[in-house]
């Protein structure tokens, strides 16, 4: 059930689209909806970028994934220097 809802929510541009070329044949979209739509593409690389940036480990660093506690909690592993 939840890869019907994923390839959905990526089938609902494309649809969309679709719908709206059938209904409005040979009229093509305004620069400013040309633009706009750029522009989100841009905003949405920049962000991808800064996010995999900011989000990522230092150099040499080894992950030590997370551990259940002798409570049930989870512990966060420190992270170690690779050796």
């Amino acid at each position: 059930m939840p890869y019907l809802v994923d390839i959905l929510l990526f089938i609902l541009p494309f649809a969309a689209y679709a719908l709206w070329r059938r209904l409005n044949p040979g009229v093509e979209p305004g620069p400013r909806v040309v633009l706009a739509g750029l522009a989100g593409v841009l905003l949405m690389f920049l962000f991808a970028l800064w996010y995999g940036l900011s989000v990522s480990m230092p150099p040499h660093e080894r992950y030590v994934p997370a551990q259940l506690g002798p409570d049930g909690r989870v512990t966060h592993a420190p992270l170690d220097a690779a050796r």
